[in-house]
């Protein structure tokens, strides 16, 4: 008798635990890039801390020569960083920018419009980004429900692979808080199945 009171016990101060750590979550503001202001992808949504959504729209469609992607530039008419402004925003920032878009074969030398290039940005389905699109990077917040918590993160492989079985399987009803080893290595991020799971702040 004594050791199912320990047992149960044991298991509700864990559920507890669990509920404190998604109150938190909950409350934790992460960031999405897109090429628009909006919530879209066909393999889930990516959120994580802002330099990882920063690294991450920046190797999809090229780095500002100045600035930031912040929802007022139309993308065909910004001036993009080719490979000498790359290096010094590299020794600026303390990290690799020339990675994606920013290393394509027909990558200038000198900074450049994307219309110059005739290599075109495109998105994970390889859907062209339109020139008229105004990025941007955004907060948000999860109001979905997740399967695991920030402090029991998934690989970002085994995320990923979950995620796309799951929806392709129709029957992605969780997010999955995982390790980034790509953009902002070491951070938390997330992917959850659709817009319903986060609310814009």
């Amino acid at each position: 008798m004594e050791l199912r009171k320990f047992i149960a016990t044991t298991i509700r101060e864990y559920l507890n635990e669990q509920n404190m750590v998604n109150e938190n979550y909950h409350n934790t503001t992460f960031y999405h890039g897109s090429t628009d202001k909006n919530l879209e992808g066909k393999n889930g949504i990516h959120i994580g801390t802002k330099l990882a959504a920063t690294q991450a729209l920046e190797a999809r469609i090229g780095v500002p020569s100045e600035g930031d992607w912040d929802g007022t530039r139309e993308y065909g008419k910004t001036l993009l960083a080719g490979k000498k402004r790359l290096r010094e925003i590299e020794q600026e920032r303390g990290y690799y920018v020339t990675t994606g878009y920013n290393i394509g074969r027909d990558m200038p030398e000198e900074d450049y419009f994307p219309t110059d290039r005739k290599e075109r940005a495109v998105y994970s389905d390889r859907t062209p980004i339109l020139f008229t699109s105004k990025p941007i990077i955004f907060p948000v917040q999860i109001i979905g429900r997740m399967t695991n918590s920030p402090n029991n993160p998934h690989s970002d492989d085994k995320a990923n692979s979950m995620m796309i079985r799951n929806l392709r399987m129709g029957n992605a009803k969780s997010g999955y808080f995982y390790t980034n080893i790509g953009e902002d290595a070491g951070s938390i991020s997330a992917v959850v199945p659709n817009s319903s799971f986060l609310r814009i702040l």
